[in-house]
Protein backbone atom coordinates (compact mmCIF):
# COMPACT_ATOMS: atom_id res chain seq x y z
CA UNK A 1 0.00 0.00 0.00
CA UNK A 2 1.65 3.23 -1.16
CA UNK A 3 -0.30 5.71 0.94
CA UNK A 4 -1.00 5.74 4.66
CA UNK A 5 -3.83 8.27 4.74
CA UNK A 6 -6.86 9.41 2.75
CA UNK A 7 -8.06 12.82 3.89
CA UNK A 8 -11.33 12.82 1.90
CA UNK A 9 -13.62 10.19 0.42
CA UNK A 10 -16.65 12.19 -0.73
CA UNK A 11 -17.98 13.58 -4.02
CA UNK A 12 -15.25 14.31 -6.55
CA UNK A 13 -12.62 12.71 -4.29
CA UNK A 14 -14.20 9.22 -4.24
CA UNK A 15 -12.53 8.27 -7.53
CA UNK A 16 -8.98 8.54 -6.15
CA UNK A 17 -6.98 6.03 -4.16
CA UNK A 18 -5.07 8.71 -2.24
CA UNK A 19 -6.27 12.16 -1.20
CA UNK A 20 -3.79 14.23 0.79
CA UNK A 21 -4.88 17.62 2.09
CA UNK A 22 -2.29 20.40 1.84
CA UNK A 23 -4.41 23.31 3.12
CA UNK A 24 -8.08 24.27 3.23
CA UNK A 25 -8.19 24.74 -0.55
CA UNK A 26 -5.49 22.40 -1.81
CA UNK A 27 -5.32 18.61 -2.26
CA UNK A 28 -2.92 16.16 -3.86
CA UNK A 29 -4.90 13.28 -5.41
CA UNK A 30 -3.52 10.00 -6.77
CA UNK A 31 -4.86 7.00 -8.61
CA UNK A 32 -3.26 3.58 -8.99
CA UNK A 33 -2.38 2.51 -12.53
CA UNK A 34 -1.62 -1.06 -13.69
CA UNK A 35 0.92 -1.20 -16.50
CA UNK A 36 0.84 -3.75 -19.33
CA UNK A 37 3.89 -5.57 -17.97
CA UNK A 38 2.11 -6.14 -14.66
CA UNK A 39 3.88 -3.37 -12.76
CA UNK A 40 1.91 -0.86 -10.75
CA UNK A 41 2.40 2.90 -10.79
CA UNK A 42 0.14 5.89 -10.20
CA UNK A 43 -1.04 9.20 -11.61
CA UNK A 44 -1.07 12.34 -9.48
CA UNK A 45 -2.68 15.78 -9.76
CA UNK A 46 -3.05 18.94 -7.73
CA UNK A 47 -6.68 20.03 -7.27
CA UNK A 48 -8.61 22.58 -5.26
CA UNK A 49 -11.38 21.79 -2.77
CA UNK A 50 -14.00 21.92 -5.55
CA UNK A 51 -12.18 19.38 -7.68
CA UNK A 52 -10.67 21.81 -10.19
CA UNK A 53 -7.41 20.50 -11.66
CA UNK A 54 -4.58 22.98 -11.05
CA UNK A 55 -1.77 21.01 -12.70
CA UNK A 56 -1.72 21.06 -16.50
CA UNK A 57 0.22 17.79 -16.57
CA UNK A 58 -0.41 14.37 -15.14
CA UNK A 59 2.45 13.47 -12.81
CA UNK A 60 3.47 10.11 -11.41
CA UNK A 61 3.78 11.51 -7.91
CA UNK A 62 3.45 14.79 -6.03
CA UNK A 63 4.81 15.23 -2.50
CA UNK A 64 3.67 17.43 0.36
CA UNK A 65 4.13 21.20 0.11
CA UNK A 66 6.79 22.97 2.15
CA UNK A 67 7.52 26.68 1.90
CA UNK A 68 5.19 26.93 -1.09
CA UNK A 69 6.78 24.17 -3.23
CA UNK A 70 6.18 20.45 -3.60
CA UNK A 71 8.36 17.82 -5.23
CA UNK A 72 6.87 16.09 -8.28
CA UNK A 73 8.07 13.46 -10.72
CA UNK A 74 7.11 12.23 -14.18
CA UNK A 75 9.15 9.02 -13.96
CA UNK A 76 6.78 6.01 -14.22
CA UNK A 77 8.45 4.25 -11.30
CA UNK A 78 9.76 7.25 -9.34
CA UNK A 79 8.22 8.41 -6.04
CA UNK A 80 8.74 11.56 -4.00
CA UNK A 81 11.07 11.68 -1.01
CA UNK A 82 8.95 14.38 0.61
CA UNK A 83 6.12 11.86 1.01
CA UNK A 84 8.54 9.38 2.52
CA UNK A 85 9.93 11.92 5.01
CA UNK A 86 6.42 12.93 6.10
CA UNK A 87 5.44 9.32 6.75
CA UNK A 88 3.17 9.03 3.70
CA UNK A 89 5.31 6.27 2.20
CA UNK A 90 7.40 3.56 3.79
CA UNK A 91 9.81 3.73 0.84
CA UNK A 92 11.27 6.13 -1.72
CA UNK A 93 12.34 5.32 -5.29
CA UNK A 94 14.72 7.30 -7.51
CA UNK A 95 15.31 5.79 -10.94
CA UNK A 96 15.55 8.68 -13.40
CA UNK A 97 16.19 12.40 -13.72
CA UNK A 98 12.50 13.25 -13.56
CA UNK A 99 12.10 15.09 -10.24
CA UNK A 100 11.27 18.79 -10.02
CA UNK A 101 9.01 21.18 -8.09
CA UNK A 102 5.61 22.83 -8.55
CA UNK A 103 3.99 25.71 -6.67
CA UNK A 104 0.53 25.83 -5.11
CA UNK A 105 -0.94 27.01 -8.42
CA UNK A 106 0.26 23.82 -10.10
CA UNK A 107 2.94 25.64 -12.08
CA UNK A 108 6.33 24.03 -12.68
CA UNK A 109 8.84 26.25 -10.91
CA UNK A 110 11.78 23.87 -11.30
CA UNK A 111 11.36 21.55 -14.29
CA UNK A 112 11.95 17.78 -13.86
CA UNK A 113 15.72 17.42 -13.96
CA UNK A 114 16.92 15.75 -10.75
CA UNK A 115 17.28 12.12 -9.89
CA UNK A 116 17.60 12.65 -6.15
CA UNK A 117 15.68 14.95 -3.83
CA UNK A 118 16.30 14.89 -0.07
CA UNK A 119 13.33 16.00 2.00
CA UNK A 120 11.66 19.27 1.06
CA UNK A 121 12.40 22.99 1.01
CA UNK A 122 13.57 24.36 4.36
CA UNK A 123 15.23 27.73 4.89
CA UNK A 124 14.58 28.42 1.22
CA UNK A 125 16.74 25.54 -0.05
CA UNK A 126 16.46 21.84 -0.83
CA UNK A 127 19.13 19.15 -1.34
CA UNK A 128 19.03 17.61 -4.81
CA UNK A 129 21.30 15.80 -7.26
CA UNK A 130 21.71 13.91 -10.50
CA UNK A 131 24.40 11.55 -9.17
CA UNK A 132 24.08 9.84 -5.79
CA UNK A 133 27.43 11.13 -4.51
CA UNK A 134 27.11 14.66 -5.91
CA UNK A 135 24.29 16.32 -4.01
CA UNK A 136 23.91 20.07 -3.66
CA UNK A 137 21.46 22.64 -2.33
CA UNK A 138 19.31 24.69 -4.71
CA UNK A 139 17.11 27.74 -4.09
CA UNK A 140 13.49 28.07 -5.20
CA UNK A 141 14.58 28.94 -8.72
CA UNK A 142 16.76 25.85 -9.03
CA UNK A 143 20.03 27.75 -8.70
CA UNK A 144 22.84 26.00 -6.83
CA UNK A 145 23.67 27.45 -3.41
CA UNK A 146 26.83 27.47 -1.26
CA UNK A 147 29.12 26.20 -4.05
CA UNK A 148 29.52 22.86 -2.23
CA UNK A 149 28.85 19.26 -3.27
CA UNK A 150 28.05 16.48 -0.79
CA UNK A 151 27.92 12.70 -0.67
CA UNK A 152 25.02 12.72 1.80
CA UNK A 153 22.93 15.31 3.55
CA UNK A 154 19.68 16.17 5.25
CA UNK A 155 17.22 19.00 4.91
CA UNK A 156 17.70 22.00 7.17
CA UNK A 157 16.36 21.72 10.68
CA UNK A 158 16.30 25.16 12.15
CA UNK A 159 19.27 26.95 10.64
CA UNK A 160 21.68 24.01 10.29
CA UNK A 161 21.87 20.86 8.20
CA UNK A 162 23.92 17.72 8.68
CA UNK A 163 26.03 16.81 5.66
CA UNK A 164 28.71 14.32 4.58
CA UNK A 165 31.42 15.47 2.19
CA UNK A 166 32.55 13.26 -0.67
CA UNK A 167 35.64 12.25 1.31
CA UNK A 168 33.39 10.83 4.03
CA UNK A 169 33.86 13.66 6.53
CA UNK A 170 30.65 14.49 8.43
CA UNK A 171 29.84 18.04 9.42
CA UNK A 172 27.13 20.69 9.70
CA UNK A 173 26.53 23.81 7.66
CA UNK A 174 24.65 26.94 8.68
CA UNK A 175 22.04 28.84 6.66
CA UNK A 176 24.81 30.51 4.66
CA UNK A 177 26.48 27.20 3.82
CA UNK A 178 29.38 27.82 6.19
CA UNK A 179 30.93 24.71 7.71
CA UNK A 180 30.49 24.80 11.49
CA UNK A 181 33.08 22.23 12.61
CA UNK A 182 35.87 22.94 13.38
CA UNK A 183 35.61 26.64 12.53
CA UNK A 184 33.21 27.38 15.37
CA UNK A 185 32.34 24.19 17.25
CA UNK A 186 33.86 20.91 18.40
CA UNK A 187 30.55 19.13 17.86
CA UNK A 188 26.82 19.65 17.47
CA UNK A 189 24.42 17.14 18.96
CA UNK A 190 22.23 15.79 16.13
CA UNK A 191 18.56 16.68 16.38
CA UNK A 192 16.32 13.85 17.65
CA UNK A 193 12.99 13.36 15.91
CA UNK A 194 11.84 11.40 18.97
CA UNK A 195 11.42 14.68 20.85
CA UNK A 196 10.03 17.33 18.52
CA UNK A 197 11.17 20.73 19.76
CA UNK A 198 14.03 19.37 21.87
CA UNK A 199 16.87 21.85 22.41
CA UNK A 200 20.14 21.04 20.70
CA UNK A 201 23.54 20.91 22.42
CA UNK A 202 26.75 22.24 20.92
CA UNK A 203 30.34 22.52 22.15
CA UNK A 204 32.49 25.53 21.40
CA UNK A 205 36.19 25.50 20.63
CA UNK A 206 36.96 26.38 24.26
CA UNK A 207 35.15 23.11 25.19
CA UNK A 208 32.07 24.64 26.79
CA UNK A 209 28.60 23.21 26.11
CA UNK A 210 25.64 25.45 25.30
CA UNK A 211 22.20 24.89 23.84
CA UNK A 212 20.18 26.13 20.91
CA UNK A 213 16.44 25.94 20.45
CA UNK A 214 15.26 23.28 18.02
CA UNK A 215 15.53 26.04 15.38
CA UNK A 216 19.18 26.58 16.31
CA UNK A 217 18.66 29.97 17.94
CA UNK A 218 20.77 30.84 21.01
CA UNK A 219 19.08 29.67 24.20
CA UNK A 220 21.62 28.70 26.88
CA UNK A 221 25.06 30.30 26.72
CA UNK A 222 28.07 27.93 26.56
CA UNK A 223 28.94 27.24 30.20
CA UNK A 224 28.76 23.50 30.88
CA UNK A 225 31.50 20.87 30.66
CA UNK A 226 29.28 17.95 29.59
CA UNK A 227 25.66 16.86 29.22
CA UNK A 228 23.52 13.71 29.09
CA UNK A 229 20.07 13.43 27.52
CA UNK A 230 19.09 10.08 29.04
CA UNK A 231 19.38 10.37 32.83
CA UNK A 232 16.03 11.97 33.73
CA UNK A 233 12.86 11.95 31.66
CA UNK A 234 12.52 15.08 29.42
CA UNK A 235 15.44 16.75 31.21
CA UNK A 236 19.11 17.09 30.38
CA UNK A 237 21.87 16.50 32.91
CA UNK A 238 24.58 19.17 32.76
CA UNK A 239 27.98 19.28 34.44
CA UNK A 240 29.74 22.44 35.53
CA UNK A 241 33.03 22.47 37.48
CA UNK A 242 32.59 18.85 38.54
CA UNK A 243 29.03 19.39 39.83
CA UNK A 244 25.86 18.02 38.27
CA UNK A 245 22.36 19.41 37.76
CA UNK A 246 19.51 19.38 35.24
CA UNK A 247 17.83 21.68 32.73
CA UNK A 248 14.52 21.19 30.90
CA UNK A 249 14.81 19.41 27.57
CA UNK A 250 12.50 21.84 25.75
CA UNK A 251 13.15 25.20 27.40
CA UNK A 252 16.67 25.04 28.85
CA UNK A 253 15.33 26.25 32.21
CA UNK A 254 17.31 25.02 35.22
CA UNK A 255 15.29 22.67 37.43
CA UNK A 256 18.06 21.12 39.54
CA UNK A 257 21.07 23.34 40.31
CA UNK A 258 24.63 22.19 39.68
CA UNK A 259 25.39 21.28 43.28
CA UNK A 260 25.72 17.48 43.29
CA UNK A 261 29.05 15.65 43.20
CA UNK A 262 27.93 12.27 41.77
CA UNK A 263 24.97 10.83 39.90
CA UNK A 264 23.40 7.44 39.24
CA UNK A 265 20.47 6.50 37.03
CA UNK A 266 17.19 5.19 38.38
CA UNK A 267 15.34 2.36 36.65
CA UNK A 268 12.32 4.65 36.84
CA UNK A 269 13.38 7.48 34.49
CA UNK A 270 11.15 9.95 36.33
CA UNK A 271 13.82 9.95 39.04
CA UNK A 272 17.57 10.36 39.29
CA UNK A 273 20.01 9.65 42.15
CA UNK A 274 22.35 12.49 43.14
CA UNK A 275 24.97 12.77 45.87
CA UNK A 276 25.63 15.82 48.03
CA UNK A 277 28.47 15.42 50.56
CA UNK A 278 27.99 11.81 51.77
CA UNK A 279 24.22 11.61 51.30
CA UNK A 280 22.33 10.24 48.32
CA UNK A 281 19.06 11.82 47.21
CA UNK A 282 16.29 10.66 44.91
CA UNK A 283 15.04 13.61 42.84
CA UNK A 284 12.07 13.76 40.50
CA UNK A 285 11.36 15.90 37.44
CA UNK A 286 9.96 18.66 39.71
CA UNK A 287 13.16 18.82 41.79
CA UNK A 288 11.53 17.21 44.83
CA UNK A 289 14.31 15.51 46.79
CA UNK A 290 14.09 12.50 49.11
CA UNK A 291 17.09 11.63 51.29
CA UNK A 292 17.81 7.93 50.85
CA UNK A 293 20.83 7.81 53.16
CA UNK A 294 24.57 8.25 53.30
CA UNK A 295 26.84 5.85 51.48
CA UNK A 296 29.76 5.43 49.11
CA UNK A 297 27.68 4.21 46.18
CA UNK A 298 24.11 3.43 45.20
CA UNK A 299 22.41 1.52 42.39
CA UNK A 300 18.75 1.19 41.47
CA UNK A 301 17.23 -2.29 41.74
CA UNK A 302 13.76 -1.32 40.54
CA UNK A 303 10.50 -1.58 42.51
CA UNK A 304 11.56 1.53 44.43
CA UNK A 305 14.50 -0.38 45.97
CA UNK A 306 18.17 0.59 45.98
CA UNK A 307 21.34 -1.16 46.98
CA UNK A 308 23.43 1.23 49.05
CA UNK A 309 27.11 0.71 49.88
CA UNK A 310 28.61 1.58 53.26
CA UNK A 311 32.05 0.58 54.48
CA UNK A 312 32.51 -1.76 51.51
CA UNK A 313 29.26 -3.65 52.28
CA UNK A 314 25.93 -3.48 50.45
CA UNK A 315 22.47 -3.23 51.96
CA UNK A 316 19.00 -2.53 50.60
CA UNK A 317 16.97 0.63 51.23
CA UNK A 318 13.71 1.90 49.78
CA UNK A 319 12.97 5.29 48.22
CA UNK A 320 12.25 6.77 51.68
CA UNK A 321 15.58 5.63 53.05
CA UNK A 322 14.11 2.80 55.14
CA UNK A 323 16.66 -0.02 55.53
CA UNK A 324 15.24 -3.29 54.16
CA UNK A 325 18.39 -5.44 54.40
CA UNK A 326 21.37 -4.68 56.62
CA UNK A 327 24.74 -3.73 55.18
CA UNK A 328 26.27 -7.21 55.26
CA UNK A 329 26.54 -8.28 51.62
CA UNK A 330 29.61 -8.28 49.41
CA UNK A 331 27.38 -7.97 46.34
CA UNK A 332 23.75 -7.82 45.26
CA UNK A 333 22.98 -8.66 41.64
CA UNK A 334 20.35 -7.24 39.33
CA UNK A 335 16.81 -8.61 39.18
CA UNK A 336 16.52 -12.38 38.86
CA UNK A 337 13.46 -14.49 38.03
CA UNK A 338 11.11 -11.51 38.06
CA UNK A 339 11.31 -10.37 41.69
CA UNK A 340 14.41 -11.77 43.41
CA UNK A 341 18.03 -10.66 43.74
CA UNK A 342 21.04 -12.90 44.30
CA UNK A 343 23.18 -11.86 47.24
CA UNK A 344 26.80 -12.80 47.95
CA UNK A 345 28.52 -12.91 51.33
CA UNK A 346 31.92 -14.53 52.01
CA UNK A 347 31.72 -16.27 48.61
CA UNK A 348 28.34 -17.80 49.48
CA UNK A 349 25.07 -17.06 47.71
CA UNK A 350 21.45 -16.50 48.67
CA UNK A 351 18.33 -14.53 47.70
CA UNK A 352 16.43 -11.46 48.77
CA UNK A 353 12.99 -10.62 47.37
CA UNK A 354 11.64 -7.39 45.89
CA UNK A 355 10.86 -6.02 49.38
CA UNK A 356 14.48 -6.49 50.49
CA UNK A 357 13.61 -9.41 52.77
CA UNK A 358 16.17 -12.23 52.97
CA UNK A 359 14.36 -15.33 51.72
CA UNK A 360 17.42 -17.58 51.33
CA UNK A 361 20.42 -17.00 53.60
CA UNK A 362 23.70 -16.57 51.69
CA UNK A 363 25.25 -19.93 52.61
CA UNK A 364 25.23 -21.87 49.34
CA UNK A 365 27.91 -22.42 46.70
CA UNK A 366 25.32 -21.87 43.96
CA UNK A 367 21.65 -20.84 43.80
CA UNK A 368 18.97 -20.63 41.15
CA UNK A 369 15.36 -21.35 40.28
CA UNK A 370 13.75 -24.66 39.31
CA UNK A 371 11.03 -24.97 36.66
CA UNK A 372 8.33 -25.40 39.32
CA UNK A 373 9.18 -22.00 40.84
CA UNK A 374 11.09 -23.39 43.80
CA UNK A 375 14.68 -22.42 44.57
CA UNK A 376 17.67 -24.70 44.52
CA UNK A 377 20.83 -24.24 46.53
CA UNK A 378 23.98 -26.32 46.18
CA UNK A 379 26.41 -26.87 49.03
CA UNK A 380 29.21 -29.42 49.03
CA UNK A 381 27.89 -32.73 47.72
CA UNK A 382 24.24 -31.83 48.11
CA UNK A 383 21.51 -29.91 46.35
CA UNK A 384 18.64 -28.53 48.40
CA UNK A 385 15.16 -27.65 47.15
CA UNK A 386 13.71 -24.65 48.98
CA UNK A 387 10.50 -22.69 48.78
CA UNK A 388 10.59 -18.91 48.26
CA UNK A 389 10.64 -18.40 52.04
CA UNK A 390 13.86 -20.40 52.32
CA UNK A 391 12.30 -23.53 53.86
CA UNK A 392 14.14 -26.74 52.84
CA UNK A 393 11.78 -29.07 51.01
CA UNK A 394 14.22 -31.73 49.80
CA UNK A 395 17.87 -32.76 50.05
CA UNK A 396 19.76 -35.06 47.70
CA UNK A 397 23.10 -35.49 46.05
CA UNK A 398 23.89 -32.92 43.37
CA UNK A 399 22.89 -34.04 39.85
CA UNK A 400 26.50 -34.20 38.71
CA UNK A 401 27.35 -36.48 41.66
CA UNK A 402 24.55 -38.86 40.70
CA UNK A 403 25.54 -38.68 37.04
CA UNK A 404 29.21 -39.39 37.78
CA UNK A 405 28.28 -42.21 40.09
CA UNK A 406 26.03 -43.76 37.42
CA UNK A 407 28.74 -43.63 34.78
CA UNK A 408 31.26 -44.96 37.29
CA UNK A 409 29.07 -47.98 38.04
CA UNK A 410 28.40 -48.48 34.32
CA UNK A 411 32.10 -48.41 33.47
CA UNK A 412 32.85 -50.80 36.32
CA UNK A 413 30.19 -53.22 35.05
CA UNK A 414 31.51 -52.97 31.49
CA UNK A 415 35.08 -53.61 32.61
CA UNK A 416 33.89 -56.53 34.70
CA UNK A 417 31.97 -57.97 31.74
CA UNK A 418 34.97 -57.56 29.46
CA UNK A 419 37.18 -59.36 31.98
CA UNK A 420 34.64 -62.17 32.31
CA UNK A 421 34.40 -62.67 28.52
CA UNK A 422 38.18 -62.67 28.25
CA UNK A 423 38.46 -65.24 31.06
CA UNK A 424 35.86 -67.53 29.45
CA UNK A 425 37.72 -67.45 26.16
Amino acid sequence: DYGKKKDRNDGFFKQFDYVWKQNDNLYVVKKKINLKNGDETQNAWLVDKNGKYLTKKTYTDIGDFSEGLAEMTIGPHDFCSGSYDSGRYSFVVFLSNTHGFINEKGEEIISPRYRFVTGSFKNGVCLVGVWDDQLYFVDKEGKQKFNKVFKEGEQFKGHIAGITFRNGAKNFIDKNGEVLIPKKYLYIQPFSEDYTGMIRAFKTLDKKVGFWTSNCEDLVAPQYDSFNYTMLNVNIMVEKNGKFGFIKMFSGKEIIPNSYSQYRSDKNRNYVLLKNDSAWYRLDTLNKAQNIGHGDDILSLGFGLYKLKRNEKWGVVDSLGVIKSDFTFDQITDLYAGEYYITMKDQNYGFINATGKICVEPKYDKVGFLKDGNIYGQKGLYQFTLDTDGKILDKQFKPEIIKNAFFGILITLMLGLTFYVFKVK
